[in-house]
């Protein structure tokens, strides 16, 4: 069975990650490009945001009996599969799975434009998913 408290304090950690980047959001893009503080710190929150949808995600997995995943995409597939998820937002989470690894794994490479983009264009993505997550709680 779910761990409902476990859920709500990611919910509620995801939705503080939401509120900072979109403050950061609020700065102009050529600032937000120019100021390492600025990306930094939104590269920072938007990771921790993919881990929270990440840790939703595996938990309900599971603990539902749900197949187990072999990927962090796969961990969403299968949400998808479940009907958790709708098939739009899943393939949009999929590649916000792909943005975490390159917050993780490639950060001496990234893109600080395409990070902007991804605060001011993005972010129902992750809200659409905490939603899905607390209609399921």
């Amino acid at each position: 069975m779910v761990d409902r408290q476990k859920l709500s304090n990611r919910l509620n950690a995801l939705e503080d990650y939401l509120t900072e980047i979109r403050a950061l959001a609020a700065l102009p893009r050529e600032k937000f490009i120019r100021e390492p503080s600025f990306h930094h710190l939104a590269e920072r929150y938007l990771h921790l945001a993919c881990e929270a949808v990440l840790d939703m995600a595996n938990h309900v997995i599971s603990e539902e009996g749900f197949r187990q995943p072999g990927t962090n995409e796969e961990s969403i597939t299968v949400l998808e599969e479940e009907g958790i998820l709708s098939p739009g937002l899943a393939e949009r989470l999929r590649r916000w799975m792909g943005f975490r690894n390159v917050l993780v794994h490639l950060y001496l490479e990234i893109d600080h434009g395409r990070v902007y983009d991804a605060m001011t264009e993005d972010l129902e993505d992750l809200e659409e998913f905490a939603s899905r997550i607390s209609a399921f709680l």
